[in-house]
């Protein structure tokens, strides 16, 4: 920004005040607290968390709703699509 100019700093541009408290990404996983306060609340690792964020996630889902007339039509096309693959043979079984 021009305006800042040389030896000026962007902390104080109205910019910088307007923007900065949704500018930036925190992911909810990481833990950006001193070690020392880590291992005073548990020191669980991000892999725990992630598996238990993700266990509280399954327990929240819902599954959308989908159109059944929608969901007969792909059923009927993954029907005759199954019918039109060959049938697995050594020869597609071979890696």
């Amino acid at each position: 920004m021009p305006d800042v100019g040389p030896g000026g700093h962007y902390l104080g541009h109205p910019h910088t005040q307007d923007n900065f408290q949704t500018a930036f990404f925190m992911p909810e996983l990481f833990d950006n607290n001193s070690i020392e306060h880590w291992q005073a609340e548990g020191g669980v690792e991000i892999t725990e968390r992630a598996l238990n964020r993700a266990e509280a996630l399954q327990l929240i889902y819902e599954e959308p709703k989908f159109d059944e007339a929608l969901n007969e039509a792909l059923l009927d096309y993954i029907s005759r699509r199954e019918r039109k693959i060959p049938a697995a043979d050594p020869l597609n079984q071979v890696y």
